[in-house]
């Protein structure tokens, strides 16, 4: 038996359906749809065993998506919607005007005619087909295909990246009231192939990064990465879900949700080019080991030329142009490296190894004095020793130079200090009087 629309409330006048068959010439009532999905039709007499429609009803749509699908070359066929009680005369004229065509009468049919909806056209490099995805389920909590054409995240979440923008979502989902909430959206492909939509909102769970992610644990510097610029800034070692191996990946944190999200770091490969500009070896390493990059004289399309900081995300899935937040925070963070020397000679001649001092940073080898560097802490007591003269209780009667590394006297350096201060206490000793010689 036919599929039937729901019947409109009573006092209601009913809308049916009418089809052109542009090759015949003849215009027939829709009664229903067969098991097979085939349109089952009668002639459009008075009376007749029409299919009753609601042209606002969610049956309605789908029968429409249902038909337009089953037909995909409908370019012999046109729809129509007409009351009940005129479909014998609309029928006569959509006929009449087809064969004879008349402004007035193209302006009549245009006015009945059903558009064919929008199936969201597959593209290439979609990761799902738009025509698998229950749009009318989504609409109930407030998102369509519209609003994420208007929002320019259409086509990023058939890629299968996460939008961009969030959306204000409400309403009853699986029995179950969902107030009102931001989300980001994205689709998933289930086991049985269907494709489902996520909702993701805003975590709030602080301690979040000091938990372990897939058996990985953060360290305070990855930590504050993710925090700061929304990467790792590194690759991290995590077991696999599916296969239980280790693998390495680019973790990345949600700006805005604050969701935790991976990509393997195996599998990504980095482009020659960015921006028209070639990405040079040591680039190429740098963005592979999961670090911001500064890339100078990136050519835009607006014709202007400019540098920028870029780094993987793996919630973007690749490389991204970081926010001003986040290069704000790099630029913070970026101390200049200490610059590090060694077999520098100190007062007394001996090698020490330091730091050149920032007002100094910069100079060759050959010209950083003594005084521009700070000793490195295993050679501090040397040089405070044998280029400052200070001492400490354990050094105040060395007469020795310390040697590299050495804050304390040797034993036989002590055994030495401990004589020479016997024979100063000697000397020091006032001589016994014998009294005066008459």
């Amino acid at each position: 038996m036919a599929n039937r629309m729901t019947p409109p409330a009573e006092g209601q006048e009913k809308d049916v359906l009418l089809v052109l068959d542009k090759q015949q010439g003849k215009v027939s009532a829709v009664k229903g749809i067969d098991k097979e999905g085939n349109l089952q039709t009668v002639p459009p007499t008075h009376g007749g065993e029409f299919m009753q429609v609601d042209k606002n009803s969610d049956v309605f749509s789908n029968f429409l998506s249902n038909f337009y699908r089953k037909y995909q070359d409908t370019s012999g066929l046109e729809l129509f919607s007409v009351k009940a009680s005129e479909a014998e005369r609309d029928a006569k004229a959509i006929e009449e005007n087809h064969r004879n065509p008349t402004p007035e009468g193209d302006k009549r049919a245009e006015m009945l005619r059903v558009p064919k909806p929008d199936f969201h056209e597959f593209k290439q490099g979609y990761r799902f087909d738009p025509a698998k995805i229950d749009w009318e389920n989504l609409k109930k909590v407030g998102i369509t295909a519209d609003t994420l054409k208007n929002t320019k995240d259409f086509d990023r979440v058939m890629r299968g990246y996460k939008s961009r923008n969030t959306y204000t979502v409400s309403g009853t989902v699986g029995g179950f009231y969902l107030k009102p909430t931001d989300v980001k959206l994205s689709f998933y492909q289930a086991k049985d192939g269907t494709v489902v939509p996520k909702l993701h909102g805003v975590q709030q769970d602080e301690k979040l990064l000091q938990r372990p992610f897939h058996e990985h644990g953060f360290t305070k510097q990855e930590q504050g990465n993710l925090q700061g610029t929304g990467n790792l800034g590194g690759i991290a070692e995590i077991k696999d879900p599916k296969s239980g191996e280790q693998i390495p990946v680019f973790v990345s944190r949600d700006r805005y949700t604050h969701e935790l999200e991976y990509m393997r770091a195996d599998k990504w490969k980095c482009p020659d080019t960015i921006c028209n500009v070639q990405v040079s070896p040591e680039q190429k390493a740098a963005f592979e080991a999961g670090q911001a990059v500064k890339m100078e004289n990136l050519q835009f399309r607006d014709g202007t030329k400019r540098s920028a900081y870029l780094q993987v995300s793996a919630v973007e899935r690749g490389l991204e142009f970081l926010p001003r937040a986040a290069v704000q925070f790099l630029q913070q963070g970026q101390q200049p490296a200490e610059q590090q020397v060694a077999g520098l000679k100190d007062g007394k001649g001996v090698e020490f190894n330091g730091h050149v001092q920032p007002g100094a940073q910069g100079k060759s080898h050959d010209k950083v004095q003594p005084k521009d560097v700070t000793p490195a802490a295993e050679n501090r007591t040397q040089v405070a020793v044998n280029s400052g003269g200070k001492t400490n209780e354990a050094t105040k009667q060395g007469k020795e130079p310390l040697k590299q590394g050495q804050d304390k006297p040797t034993p036989k350096q002590k055994e030495k200090q401990e004589k020479a201060q016997d024979k100063s206490l000697k000397a020091d000793k006032p001589k016994k009087s014998r009294g005066m010689k008459m």
